[in-house]
């Protein structure tokens, strides 16, 4: 689905681009609260400094110039739920709409991803919830008036698609990697794996550690950010690990990992010597023939 960076849908509006055929939008049910899921696409209907139509008034938030958004899970949930961990985990796409006036039409803010959660924050009623803090990825920030021709569009969504696949590719092919000749996937004392590890400022996307010196290396794919967010993001990841894992002898080592960089990320890294761009590549083989 696509909607356009800036523009304001109502409820109705939302429901048709999903369901084109299927006559009106449901009166009940998940179409009127906070958000619902269509597929692997999760839509989050934000009131923010006005309480919502089922009366919750969450403290909602969006930060336009930083692109940041705090956003608070319906009452009585939590990061063990299974909707809950599939938003922590990047499994699903999350649309945020946003309005100032409950009466008013939703502005759509763009596609966004879990920067970090807090679990067990106490609400007026006394229930609780999960807050999360998110981050609007800037490649939706270029659809509509920004980039010449949607062909440009498709590119770019389609790599953001396929670097999250990417990181799935390279735990399973893990020992044929260049990585996996001298790192392991980390796994600490409580079996957290390190794909998709957790710390206090986020999730690594992959975490090893070297077979013999002990030292780590944290991995993040670029997934549509923007260099300056990339690199930000994993040197606050290596903080992490230098100072809540690694032992005094221990090193810490970062590798970004994308289709491109550009002259941000190079002049950056000029001057972070313990951080490496690495550029991946993609071949297809046809093979004549085939089995029946």
């Amino acid at each position: 689905m696509k909607f356009k960076l800036g523009s304001y849908y109502t409820r109705d509006d939302i429901w048709k681009e999903y369901h084109p055929n299927e006559g009106e939008r449901p009166s009940g049910g998940n179409w009127v609260g906070g958000y619902v899921t269509e597929g692997n696409d999760l839509i989050a209907f934000l009131n923010i400094g006005v309480p919502g139509t089922t009366g919750h008034d969450f403290d909602n938030y969006y930060d336009e110039e930083k692109k940041q958004i705090v956003w608070f899970g319906k009452p009585g949930t939590n990061s063990s739920q299974p909707l809950m961990n599939k938003i922590i985990n990047k499994e699903l796409n999350l649309n945020f709409f946003a309005r100032w006036d409950n009466t008013a039409p939703f502005k759509y803010l763009g596609l966004g991803e879990v920067d970090t959660y807090q679990d067990g924050i106490e609400m007026p009623d006394g229930r609780k919830t999960i807050k999360y803090n998110i981050n609007i990825q800037n490649i939706i920030e270029t659809i509509g008036e920004e980039l010449p021709s949607s062909d440009v569009i498709e590119d770019e969504i389609k790599i953001f698609t396929l670097e999250k696949q990417l990181e799935d590719f390279l735990v399973e092919n893990w020992t044929n990697t260049i990585f996996g000749r001298e790192y392991e996937i980390y796994q600490d004392e409580n079996k957290n794996f390190g794909k998709q590890y957790p710390v206090d400022t986020g999730r690594i996307d992959i975490l090893a550690k070297h077979k013999e010196n002990g030292s780590y290396l944290v991995l993040e794919l670029k997934k549509g950010r923007t260099s300056d967010e990339t690199l930000g993001q994993i040197q606050r990841y290596m903080g992490y690990v230098k100072h809540e894992l690694a032992k005094d002898d221990e090193d810490v080592k970062g590798v970004i990992i994308g289709l491109r960089d550009d002259l941000k990320l190079k002049r950056a890294l000029s001057v972070s010597s313990n951080v490496k761009f690495y550029r991946y590549e993609i071949n297809f083989k046809l093979i004549e023939g085939g089995e029946i």
